[in-house]
């Protein structure tokens, strides 16, 4: 579970390692027991490779940081397009998901 007292340091994490795999963070945000990305992905990126990387920093992130030691993602994701004119939905309704 991701608790309400460090959700929000978790959901800045994220979008600081989406930074770092040169992709562009447009909206993070979830509730207890998910988080739901906006991001904008080059050509070149892998979405598997990409997931991947994510999940793997930030559950290290929460054992070291967080100090959340069972903390782990489920296994798989859902990944969806998001076209020009749905993109200010899909951040409203990630804004708010809580």
């Amino acid at each position: 579970m991701i608790a309400p007292e460090w959700r929000g340091r978790l959901h800045a994490f994220l979008g600081g390692v989406v930074r770092q795999l040169d992709g562009i963070p447009q909206a993070v945000g979830g509730a207890g027991d998910h988080v739901h990305l906006l991001v904008g992905l080059g050509a070149m990126h892998r979405l598997a490779d990409v997931m991947r990387e994510i999940k793997s920093v930030s559950s290290r992130w929460v054992h070291d940081e967080v100090g959340v030691k069972l903390f782990s993602w489920q296994e798989g994701y859902g990944a969806f397009t998001v076209g020009a004119p749905q993109r200010e939905a899909v951040v409203e309704y990630i804004a708010n998901q809580e």
